[in-house]
């Protein structure tokens, strides 16, 4: 009579239990998705209760469990967007990609100099009269827990860019952005993806403006900085 595969025998009640477990840590990991931190610390707990005097065989079918139940886990953060951490501009930047949901927003009747479109009152400009940029629609978004409003504007030769405002603190410039002063607003810009962004401040919001790499620079600075020809945009 040919010996008995170990790999291959039937597993006992305690085995039958241990992998019932695993099945349970991983079946959370995956429902969980609000509470990322509370559900690392509880995979972490159950693989401690695992370890000590268990036989060998056991860890063979333990093990394979808590690295789905890990990767589980480290799904659920990433879905989660990192838990309380700010959202990148590169983040509010990538709205742009996402095209207008909704119609363009009319002019304001009452200032000519922005639009009928605002995040806690600070008002989109209109550029159609000063620049020859038409607006063409808009979109809202949430960030994290920040809303973001999205207003995109093309030029006579149809280029298009994107005007973010979002809503809580002011989100951190990358490291390597370039700092500039136009109009008296303090501005900074990098390219990323083949497109030019620059992100500034408006009344303790912050902006970020995108548009294809191949528009100037200073274009998008006159643009950001713009407060209206008698001053009617708010900073």
């Amino acid at each position: 009579m040919l010996p008995t595969d170990p790999d291959n025998a039937p597993l006992d009640p305690g085995e039958k239990r241990d992998a019932e477990h695993g099945r349970a840590i991983v079946i959370a990991a995956a429902r969980e998705v609000s509470a990322p931190l509370a559900l690392r610390e509880r995979i972490e707990n159950d693989r401690r209760k695992a370890a000590g005097a268990r036989p060998r065989r056991r860890w063979a079918i333990l093990a394979p469990v808590a690295g789905v139940a890990a990767a589980a886990a480290a799904a659920v953060v990433l879905i989660a967007g990192g838990g309380a951490s700010p959202p990148s501009v590169l983040a509010a930047a990538s709205l742009a990609g996402r095209g207008p949901a909704l119609g363009a927003p009319a002019v304001d009747p009452h200032n000519p100099a922005v639009l009928d479109e605002s995040v806690d009152g600070v008002r989109f400009p209109q550029w159609r009269r000063s620049f020859q940029w038409k607006t063409v629609g808009r979109r809202y978004d949430t960030l994290d827990d920040r809303k973001a409003t999205t207003v995109f504007y093309e030029s006579a030769k149809g280029t298009r860019a994107a005007y973010t405002i979002l809503t809580g603190k002011n989100l951190k410039r990358p490291a390597d952005a370039r700092r500039h002063m136009k109009f008296g607003t303090r501005l900074y810009s990098f390219e990323s993806g083949g497109r030019r962004v620059v992100m500034w401040t408006r009344r303790g919001h912050t902006c970020v403006m995108s548009a294809p790499a191949n528009v100037p620079e200073d274009k998008l600075y006159s643009l950001a900085a713009w407060k209206g020809d008698k001053g009617h945009v708010d900073f």
